[in-house]
C-alpha cells in the first residue's frame, strides 16, 4: 500500500514538473470536449458578432494558468514594453506580431514547437470552464471583484497575476487585467469567414480599463496585429501529443 501511494505521489509530482517550464510558466491540461460558444440572443448586452450561439468541439491541449508576466517576457525578449511596471504584472503593450516573435524564441530556447496562442474557441472554452454563465463567476456582475481587475477596482493600472480567484479550471485573470490576444481572425459573426481577408485578430477577456459588460465571456474585440495597447497582453497555449 505504501509503495502504491509513493508511486502515485511521484507520478503527480512529475506531472506537475512537466507542466512548468524554465520561465516558471505553469500550464494545466484541458480535456477534449464541446461547449456552446457565443451569447444567448435574448441578452441585451453584446453585438451581432457574438452570434449565432453554436456548438464548438475542442481537442485536448494545455494552457497557461496566468497571463504572461513582465519578468517572463524580459527573460525571452530582453526588454519590457509595459506601461505599468511590475515583474509579476502581465506584460502589456505587446502586439500580435511581437507575441509571434516571443513564441518563436521560446520554442527555440526549449528546442520544441509546442508553444502558441490559443484559438478564440479554445479561449472561450477554458474561460467558461464547464459553465454556461455570462461572467467568469456567474450570471451577475456583482461577483466580479473577487475574480477580475476591471474599471471598478483596478485604479487604472495592471496588477500582479494570481491575486484574484481562479475559475473552475484553475485559470487566473481570465477576465480583466489585460486583454488576451488569440490566434484567430475576426469574423463579423460566426457564420462568416475572416473579415477583410484576416486583417484583424481577436482579443478576449477585457482589461483593467473595461466596464463589466465588456468582460462578459462571450464579448469579442479585434485589432490589427501590429497594434500595441497599454491594456493588451496574452497567455500561452501548448499543443499536446
Amino acid at each position: 500500500m505504501k509503495k502504491l501511494l509513493l508511486l502515485l505521489l511521484t507520478t503527480l509530482l512529475l506531472n506537475a514538473e512537466s507542466q512548468t517550464n524554465y520561465l516558471g510558466m505553469r500550464f494545466v491540461d484541458i480535456p477534449s470536449g464541446s461547449f456552446m460558444m457565443g451569447r444567448d440572443a435574448s441578452l441585451k448586452e453584446g453585438g451581432d458578432d457574438e452570434l449565432p450561439r453554436h456548438k464548438e468541439s475542442i481537442s485536448r491541449f494545455a494552457i497557461q494558468t496566468t497571463k504572461v508576466t513582465q519578468i517572463q517576457w524580459i527573460k525571452v525578449m530582453g526588454s519590457n514594453p509595459s506601461k505599468h511596471k511590475g515583474r509579476n504584472n502581465p506584460v502589456s503593450k505587446v502586439s500580435y506580431n511581437d507575441i509571434q516573435e516571443f513564441i518563436k524564441k521560446l520554442n527555440e530556447k526549449e528546442k520544441t514547437n509546442i508553444y502558441r496562442l490559443p484559438t478564440e474557441a479554445e479561449w472561450e472554452y477554458v474561460a467558461r470552464a464547464g459553465t454556461d454563465s455570462i461572467y467568469v463567476c456567474g450570471e451577475t456582475k456583482e461577483c466580479l471583484n473577487d475574480y477580475a481587475w476591471y474599471e471598478n477596482n483596478s485604479e487604472e493600472h495592471t496588477h500582479p497575476v494570481r491575486e484574484k480567484k481562479p475559475n473552475n479550471w484553475g485559470l487566473y485573470d481570465i477576465s480583466g487585467n489585460v486583454w488576451e490576444w488569440t490566434s484567430s481572425c475576426y469574423t463579423k459573426n460566426y457564420t462568416q469567414g475572416c473579415y477583410r481577408e484576416g486583417a484583424y485578430k481577436i482579443l478576449r477577456g477585457g482589461s483593467w480599463f473595461s466596464v463589466p459588460e465588456t468582460i462578459r465571456l462571450s464579448n469579442r474585440y479585434y485589432s490589427s496585429p501590429e497594434n500595441h495597447y497599454i491594456d493588451s497582453g496574452f497567455r500561452l497555449a501548448k499543443t499536446l501529443p
